[in-house]
């Protein structure tokens, strides 16, 4: 175990990329289920869709998997309460400041 494996509840310290387009459910819980961290990457999912892919990878994985967001998305409120709405204890940022939404996601567990 190392640091990185030890704070995100995962085996091997290898952290699957957000890409929008590409990570869906199935990726991610795919590589959770192999004992890295799976990223479902929100970038180009609607709402609605982030929902969904959450509650499916849930559903396929009882492993630590985590939601990338980035903040210039038009959405981001409704985006980040769905990703505490749904129980995801793992976000990474991309595409702005992460101190913007830090504070308040770390309140919300």
């Amino acid at each position: 175990m190392n640091r990185i494996t030890s704070l995100l509840g995962i085996q091997y310290p290898i952290i699957q990329g957000g890409m929008v387009w590409c990570s869906g459910w199935r990726l991610a819980s795919a590589v959770s289920n192999a004992g890295g961290l799976g990223l479902l990457g929100a970038g180009s999912m609607h709402p609605d869709v982030l929902r969904d892919h959450i509650q499916k990878c849930k559903l396929a994985t009882i492993k630590p998997f985590g939601v990338n967001v980035p903040l210039m998305y038009p959405q981001i409120e409704e985006i980040m309460n769905i990703i505490v709405e749904e129980g995801v204890k793992i976000v990474f940022t991309s595409a702005g400041n992460p101190k913007t939404w830090t504070s308040w996601l770390k309140e919300k567990g």
